[in-house]
């Protein structure tokens, strides 16, 4: 998908790029414009990519074929690559100068097991497989940023790291990219990263300081007992009921045992067990995650998991099994970097609308394993502007007004330009 921007904004934008923080009001009006231009210039490819993306979703673990299209993009633009980083994680390095600082971008490349229940012409062409969590809009607008800033090194002040990251809806693939060396060449002195976000107006940047996402397990629980016929169940050891019980136990969790005032969620959301109406199966499965926002919250739902879920099965005559996955930590913005990139925004991309995000989310999200050991932030990319733009993450008919990746990519291209 080649993007070819012309000579005359190449030379317009040459000029002008460079972020000044003593630039008077027509001089950073010069800057946005030139910016805004070079970006309408390559939407259209974009919106192609992002709709190509869209309609071949790839599960977490299994984005071969993203990882290989994203990495010719990025070799087509003279960036060196790396690729198989943590699974099929990517890394496209544009670098100016040994001596200079380093900038990273990511974004997340998986879909979600989720049937694409909605009609447009690049719907879902993978039975039940959707990217009905907007990261098909990530890894497009990361690469048209590489594209935006690849034409005008001659601008930049940092080496730039783009990160194609798999498997961030199984919270493994950052840490996963991490332990397979994935900056041994280099530390970059900050991490970026944005979400695509409904419930904000399309083309808007969400910034919150602090706590912006959740610490977020996931579990597993196998209840064994003793099957029978359905007429004669003080013969067996009904696991099925023994399963209620616990889901219900565990749900009182969050109610009883957590300070009200501590945000925590629990939820069960896959349960198998059973063939038959009139049998009673000797096995079932449950699976769920729980959310916090406080170290001390979360280890006390999972003590409280551990003690209710093997003293119910006993109490029964069952035996269990419980199986915690530690997925993602708490991710905090950089209070420093948070209110540099707000005046980053304000001055560079001024007709972009900035929202303050008062709450945090309860959702959970593996950048915050970048955020362990490198300062950085994680903004919201307002995507809403309509009925058909505003259904909730992870919902089958979820999409996004695709004319909000221009901000996205206008803010990754202002954090990029601004001085060392």
């Amino acid at each position: 998908m080649p993007i070819n921007l012309n000579d005359n904004l190449n030379d317009n934008l040459n000029d002008s790029l460079n972020y000044r923080g003593n630039e008077t009001a027509g001089g950073t009006r010069a800057v946005a414009g030139q910016l805004t231009d070079a970006i309408s210039a390559i939407m259209p490819d974009v919106v192609r990519m992002r709709r190509h993306l869209h309609q071949h979703p790839e599960l977490s673990g299994h984005e071969q074929q993203t990882a290989m299209l994203v990495a010719d993009q990025c070799r087509e633009l003279g960036l060196k690559v790396r690729q198989d980083i943590g699974g099929h994680g990517l890394l496209a390095c544009l670098k100016i100068a040994a001596d200079k600082p380093w900038i990273a971008f990511r974004a997340d490349m998986d879909a979600l097991p989720i049937a694409d229940a909605k009609q447009r012409r690049y719907t879902s062409s993978v039975d039940e497989v959707s990217h009905s969590c907007g990261h098909d809009a990530h890894t497009a607008m990361l690469l048209g940023v590489a594209r935006l800033l690849s034409q005008f090194k001659q601008n930049l002040h940092h080496n730039i790291a783009f990160i194609f990251q798999p498997a961030e809806e199984t919270c493994q693939g950052a840490s996963e990219m991490l332990r397979d060396g994935l900056f041994r060449d280099f530390r970059p002195q900050q991490i970026y990263a944005l979400h695509v976000y409904p419930y904000l107006p399309a083309g808007s940047i969400g910034l919150r300081q602090g706590a912006m996402c959740a610490a977020a397990d996931m579990f597993d629980v196998e209840i064994k007992g003793r099957g029978g016929h359905a007429a004669r169940p003080h013969e067996c050891i009904d696991v099925v009921l023994v399963a209620t019980h616990i889901i219900q136990a565990l749900h009182q969790i969050v109610g009883r045992r957590v300070n009200p005032l501590h945000p925590a969620v629990l939820t069960v959301g896959q349960i198998h067990g059973g063939h038959a109406g009139n049998v009673i199966p000797e096995r079932i499965c449950f699976s769920g995650t729980f959310r916090s926002l406080h170290p001390e919250v979360h280890e006390e739902i999972r003590t409280r998991m551990d003690q209710i879920i093997r003293k119910t099965a006993e109490a029964w005559g069952a035996t269990s099994r419980f199986t915690l996955k530690q997925a993602t930590p708490v991710l905090s913005n950089d209070a420093m970097l948070l209110t540099q990139s707000r005046g980053i925004f304000r001055h560079m991309i001024p007709d972009i609308q900035l929202i303050e995000i008062n709450e945090p989310s309860m959702g959970g999200e593996d950048f915050a394993e970048f955020l362990h050991d490198i300062p950085g932030c994680l903004f919201r990319l307002g995507t809403g502007s309509g009925p058909e733009t505003r259904y909730p993450l992870h919902h089958p008919c979820f999409d996004i007004d695709e004319s909000s990746m221009s901000a996205g990519m206008a803010a990754f291209a202002a954090l990029a330009l601004q001085r060392g």
